[in-house]
C-alpha cells in the first residue's frame, strides 16, 4: 500500500499528463494523516488540477479550507486558499485567507494580500491580459522592506513569469507585456537574493536571461546568463544548472552577432545534456525549441 506521501508524489508526477486520473485521486486522498509540512503542495494540486484544469474552483477552496483545520497549517495553503476564494467570487473568504496568511507569517496584511493576488495571477484565465496586474504588484512589492513573505513573493513572481512567458510564445510581444516580463523576472530575482539560497538566486538569473532572450534585450540576457554561471562556478558546477544557463547565453550571443561563442557555448551545453535523465533531457529539449526553435547546434 502506498503512503500517504508516496500517493501524493504520484498525483503530482501524473497531474500534467494524466488530469482526470489525477484529479480523481486527488478526490479520494485523505490528508488527515499528510505530514503538515506537505499541506501547502496538496493546496496548490487543488487548485492547479481541481481549479484551473476543471474550472472546479468551490471545491477546491473547500477541500483547501478543510486543510486550514490541522494545527498551524504552512502558509502556502493560505495563499492558495486566497487564490481559490478569488477565483470563485467570494472576496470574504479571500479577505478571511489573507488574514490567515498574514497571522501565520507575521506578515503584514498587505504583503499577504500582494502574494495572495500573485497566487491568483498564477491560475488565472487568459494570463495574457493581466500584464497591468503584474506591473503593478510588482511595482507595489518592489518599494517593500524584508519581510516574511519574501520567498512566498519570490516564488510567485517565478511562477506568473514564466506562465507570461509559456503563453506570449508563438505571438507578438506587446510592449506592456514585455515590461510585465520584465519587471516579474526582476522582483522574482529582487526577492530571492534575499530570501534564497545560491540555487534560487541562479534560476532567478536563468529566468532573466531567458526573458531576455524573449524580449529582444540581448545585453540583458548576456549579463544575466553569466552572474548565473559564475554563482554555479562558485557552488560545484552543477553539469545541469550550467547547461540551462548556457542555452540562453548562446541565444542571446546570436542575437547579438556573435556566432562563433554561440556556436562553442551551444555545444557545450549540449554535450552537457548528453548525460541527463528523461526528464531532465525533456526539459532541455523544451528550451532548446523555445530559445532556438530547434535548429541544429
Amino acid at each position: 500500500m502506498q503512503t500517504d506521501a508516496a500517493l501524493l508524489d504520484e498525483i503530482d508526477r501524473i497531474h500534467d499528463d494524466a488530469p482526470e486520473r489525477a484529479a480523481a485521486m486527488l478526490r479520494g486522498f485523505n490528508p488527515s494523516e499528510l505530514e503538515v509540512g506537505r499541506l501547502g503542495e496538496l493546496a496548490f494540486l487543488y487548485n492547479h488540477v481541481l481549479g484551473e484544469k476543471f474550472g472546479e474552483w468551490n471545491e477546491a477552496a473547500e477541500r483547501i479550507a478543510a486543510l486550514t483545520a490541522r494545527e498551524n497549517p504552512p502558509p502556502g495553503v493560505w495563499r492558495q486558499l486566497f487564490a481559490a476564494h478569488s477565483l470563485r467570487g467570494d472576496a470574504l473568504g479571500a479577505a478571511s485567507a489573507r488574514v490567515g496568511l498574514a497571522r501565520s507569517t507575521g506578515a503584514r496584511d498587505l504583503e499577504a494580500q500582494w502574494a495572495g493576488e500573485l497566487t491568483v495571477l498564477s491560475f488565472a484565465p487568459e494570463p495574457l491580459t493581466r500584464s497591468a496586474d503584474v506591473i503593478a504588484l510588482a511595482k507595489a512589492a518592489g518599494a517593500a522592506e524584508p519581510n516574511p513573505l519574501d520567498a512566498a513573493l519570490a516564488a510567485c513572481f517565478n511562477n506568473v513569469t514564466v506562465r507570461l512567458l509559456d503563453a506570449s510564445r508563438g505571438q507578438p510581444l506587446a510592449a506592456d507585456m514585455a515590461q510585465a516580463l520584465r519587471v516579474g523576472a526582476e522582483s522574482a530575482r529582487r526577492f530571492w537574493v534575499r530570501a534564497g539560497e545560491w540555487l534560487q538566486h541562479e534560476r532567478a538569473d536563468y529566468l532573466c536571461a531567458k526573458v531576455g532572450v524573449r524580449i529582444g534585450d540581448y545585453d540583458a540576457a548576456v549579463d544575466a546568463a553569466e552572474r548565473g554561471l559564475a554563482i554555479v562556478a562558485a557552488s560545484g558546477d552543477d553539469p545541469i544548472e550550467r547547461a540551462f544557463l548556457l542555452l540562453p547565453l548562446a541565444a542571446a550571443l546570436t542575437g547579438l552577432g556573435e556566432h562563433e561563442r554561440a556556436r562553442t557555448l551551444r555545444a557545450e551545453a549540449d554535450a552537457l545534456a548528453h548525460d541527463f535523465d528523461s526528464g531532465v533531457a525533456s526539459a532541455y529539449t523544451q528550451d532548446v525549441r523555445e530559445l532556438f526553435g530547434g535548429a541544429p547546434a
